[in-house]
């Protein structure tokens, strides 16, 4: 019988982590659960964020997660944040 196990990992844009869930993963998937996205104390107008989960790889007990958030002002001025992602897995046990 399966069980679904959830972990949060908090990532910068750009990075990957791998979560061990402790048991064989059966199937995985991600959601976003939060991001933080910030130019600090200067006035920009955002042209373009970009917010993405995703999982490029599973295998045994772990999956690997990547993160991008990124946003673009009008100038080309950019900025890149942190993304909280939600892992699931489906684990043998």
């Amino acid at each position: 019988m399966s069980v679904t196990k959830f972990q949060v990992e908090s990532l910068e844009t750009g990075k990957s982590a791998s979560v061990d869930f402790g048991s064989s993963i059966i199937n995985a998937s991600v959601a976003v659960q939060g991001f933080h996205l910030s130019y600090g104390s200067d006035d920009h107008h955002v042209k373009t964020i970009d917010v993405k989960a995703g999982i490029s790889s599973f295998s045994g007990s772990k999956v690997t997660v990547t993160a991008t958030c990124t946003m673009e002002d009008d100038s080309h001025n950019k900025a890149n944040g942190t993304l909280d992602i939600l892992v699931i897995a489906q684990c043998d046990s």
